[in-house]
């Protein structure tokens, strides 16, 4: 919606441009404070908003710059040019917007941790969501004050009882309904919880398996050797091998510790849209490297919960006593014998653990 302060900031651009007048201090106090008021803006105001302040930030006192920061780091328009700007600036400025602004991408943090400027890595440390790549860099950094904000973040100094955690089942489903960026924010909340586990566990023939699958570019190839490496459901299967985005493979080939170029090869063929992409290719071959072992493991493990949620609810469904059997369904009703209809089920076979380390 339009701001019904607009026509008083249109007058202070008019100063601003006119000879012998310099109204651009007070120009950018305002024009901020009169953005922050309102919570929505058509996308033109907010590109002309851009504009403005991006060419007034540069001549604004270092006073103004963190009275600008502190008031745009919580407002869910700040322009990402504006708020790169500010994230660039000194520690003391640039503290808010890295700690609480969401306009910053999971690069742009990355960028601030590894810039030098402790103040700066402590903020992105504070932030609630943190980028995979910018979490790996904060936790090489040998800083207590980093480390003690990363553990805040999951509750570990905290004596607070622990919030009740969802069924392992929903983990791995929520990751495969989630955008691109939610991932890296779960793997990254996973990469704090786990433990680091050994390399070189996985079986020797399950890498061989999945990628022959998808060199075969057989239609269904891939789900049946993610079924028979990982005891996925169909469904199950099929969405992670479905996958557009290709995080879902990628978590199953650092769970079986497959290695990076046997992981873009399987990649190349998996997926037409994402073999096709050498950025997207390389993008995902750095995603493999810098997931924990035991973050996939878990994500897999999720994925096998579901598998043997689904046996048991089909195993556990009632069946009524007329219910028709295969010998009804093909004509031979007949043919059965009242001892052959009476005979106990086979009970079905629950899928076990699943050549992967325990936790």
């Amino acid at each position: 919606m339009s701001s019904p302060r607009l026509p008083s900031v249109q007058r202070l651009i008019g100063l601003a441009r006119s000879n012998g007048v310099d109204v651009r201090p007070t120009l950018l106090r305002v024009i901020v404070d009169q953005f922050v008021a309102e919570a929505q803006h058509p996308a033109a105001e907010v590109t002309r908003f851009a504009e403005l302040v991006v060419n007034l930030l540069p001549r604004a006192s270092e006073a103004d710059r963190a009275i600008v920061a502190e008031k745009l780091a919580d407002h869910p328009q700040t322009p990402t040019v504006v708020a790169r700007a500010l994230a660039q600036d000194a520690g003391a400025i640039a503290r808010p917007i890295l700690a609480r602004c969401r306009a910053l991408s999971d690069d742009d943090l990355f960028l601030a941790v590894r810039s030098g400027d402790g103040e700066k890595a402590l903020a992105v440390a504070e932030r609630e969501d943190i980028g995979l790549a910018a979490l790996v860099a904060l936790e090489d950094m040998d800083d207590p004050a980093i480390r003690t904000a990363l553990a805040a973040r999951i509750g570990r100094s905290l004596p607070a009882p622990a919030p009740r955690r969802p069924k392992p089942a929903d983990l791995g489903q929520r990751f495969l309904a989630a955008a691109t960026a939610q991932r890296e924010t779960m793997l990254a909340e996973l990469a704090l919880a786990g433990e680091t586990l050994p390399p070189g566990l996985g079986p020797k023939s399950a890498g061989l398996d999945l990628e022959t699958a998808a060199l075969s570019r057989r239609e269904g190839a891939l789900a049946e050797a993610l079924t028979r490496t990982f005891l996925f459901d169909t469904r199950t299967a099929a969405a992670v091998a479905g996958d557009p985005g290709g995080e879902p493979l990628v978590v199953c080939a650092r769970a079986l510790d497959l290695g990076r170029e046997a992981t873009m090869r399987m990649l190349l063929f998996a997926h037409e849209a994402i073999g096709t992409s050498v950025d997207r290719i390389y993008g995902l071959a750095s995603l493999y490297q810098a997931i924990p072992r035991a973050a996939a493991v878990a994500l897999v493990r999720s994925w096998q919960a579901a598998a043997v949620a689904e046996t048991a609810s089909r195993s556990g469904r009632h069946q009524p006593v007329m219910a028709s059997d295969a010998s009804d369904r093909v004509g031979a009703r007949q043919a059965a014998s009242v001892a052959a209809r009476s005979m106990p089920r086979t009970p079905v076979a629950r899928p076990g653990s699943l050549r992967l380390p325990k936790a």
